[in-house]
């Protein structure tokens, strides 16, 4: 069997994504979008174990859940670090560390003698799993700009977005028939399938003569350009208002449809995978509609959207569940209908610091959910008002930001052909 370049990947280069013939192109949506699901593959499946996980080390459940400290802290450094290096050294090497890095933590905490170890490692995959994401959303812009990069982002999402519904069912498979440690070998053989295509078929994606300086001051340069762009600067922030309201769903959903309106897990489940597959749809449909019309208006029609969501989820407070649950799709469709367009138009001008821009926009929203995690505690659980005006609040932000700061009229229409990118 013969690899497209299996003499050397060091010295060959895409420079764009015309160069991809349609059996490499589709090799590359796979890749990219195992690499996009490393972060929900770090921490989904793994949820069903923690009672399992706590009598093997002999600890609390409080203690378990702390150790998502470690995940947490992990993916924001993978993330603030990850893209701005591979700025400077390529794409290919950062990809590889990521999926091989990714590989060997998760395969250790099947051997980890400690819950210290355990979260130790947990921290490794999360730093990993974020640089892996990070590092091919680069790696889409280094191919594609505008239009093709949206159709692109599209076709990855078609498998990354299956990653939250597969997680939990393939971890709560494994620990009904196994121990818990069976998860982290299962996943460990994802991330060591992961890097065989990564070592097989990645060429690097940003040519010597683009990248940044690797001295600290080369780095900050790329953080000071994206920052000084105000469209990228404003689709920042609404990406991280609208993750923000995503969370408000989350840590409500639960306790709502099985306290309040008394579903059995296996109900709240199968209604959990209803939303899902929403979500899933939602994003598709994005990048579908983005065909026909300017991508950027259809992102203020979303946080319309979203603004009304959360009218009425609050209008609607005290009503049944199917009430509660259109609320709720229309918050989940206005989330995941702008999923390709924002980085499309994000890192529309940074070409050359496309993983700093990636850095940021995911470091952006790790933060705002954290901030966001004092609100969160104090939601109500016995009505969608709460989460309503959250929602409200947000997604009202949200569009007077893409009307004010990043002034939709003043984007170029992505469906015609853009002026070419200078370096």
């Amino acid at each position: 069997m013969s690899f497209p370049f299996s003499k050397s990947a060091r010295g060959l280069v895409y420079e764009s994504g015309d160069q991809l013939n349609r059996k490499t192109f589709l090799i590359y949506i796979v890749m990219l979008a195992f690499s996009m699901s490393l972060i929900p593959y770090t921490i989904d499946p793994y949820l069903p174990a923690f009672p399992a996980i706590g009598t093997f080390y002999g600890v609390d459940s409080n203690t378990i859940q702390a150790s998502l400290a470690g995940v947490t802290i992990g993916l924001a450094i993978g993330q603030i670090v990850s893209g701005p290096i591979s700025d400077a050294i390529g794409r290919r090497p950062m990809l590889l560390l990521a999926s091989v890095g990714f590989t060997l933590s998760a395969l250790a905490v099947f051997f980890a003698p400690s819950i210290e170890i355990f979260t130790l490692l947990r921290f490794s995959m999360a730093l990993f799993a974020a640089c892996g994401d990070v590092v091919a959303r680069a790696i889409v812009r280094d191919l594609y700009r505008g239009q093709p990069m949206l159709r692109m982002l599209s076709r990855i999402f078609l498998i990354q977005s299956l990653s939250p519904i597969l997680g939990p069912i393939v971890g709560s498979q494994l620990v009904g028939v196994g121990p818990w440690q069976s998860i982290f070998l299962a996943f460990g053989f994802f991330g060591l399938v992961l890097s065989v295509i990564v070592l097989f078929f990645l060429r690097e994606t940003l040519p010597v003569a683009q990248r940044r300086s690797q001295s600290a001051m080369g780095l900050l340069r790329g953080f000071r350009s994206v920052l000084r762009d105000r469209i990228y600067v404003g689709l920042l922030i609404v990406s991280a208002l609208q993750i923000s309201a995503l969370f408000g769903y989350l840590n409500v959903v639960s306790y709502l449809y099985q306290d309040h309106y008394g579903l059995s897990a296996p109900e709240f489940g199968a209604l959990f995978a209803v939303n899902s597959v929403a979500l899933y749809l939602a994003v598709q449909f994005g990048g579908f509609i983005a065909k026909y019309f300017k991508a950027q208006w259809m992102l203020v029609i979303y946080m319309v959207l979203g603004t009304l969501a959360g009218i009425f989820l609050v209008v609607t407070s005290g009503g049944d569940i199917w009430l509660a649950e259109i609320g709720f799709i229309l918050l989940i469709v206005s989330f995941g209908a702008p999923a390709t367009a924002i980085p499309t138009i994000a890192l529309l001008n940074h070409g050359t610091e496309a993983g700093t821009a990636a850095s940021l926009m995911g470091s952006a929203n790790f933060i705002a959910t954290s901030i966001f995690a004092l609100v969160y505690s104090q939601l109500s659980t016995t009505s969608t008002a709460d989460v309503g005006w959250l929602a409200l609040l947000l997604f009202g932000v949200s569009t007077a930001v893409m009307i004010f700061v990043v002034r939709p009229w003043n984007i170029p229409d992505l469906r015609r052909d853009l002026p070419a990118e200078a370096h």
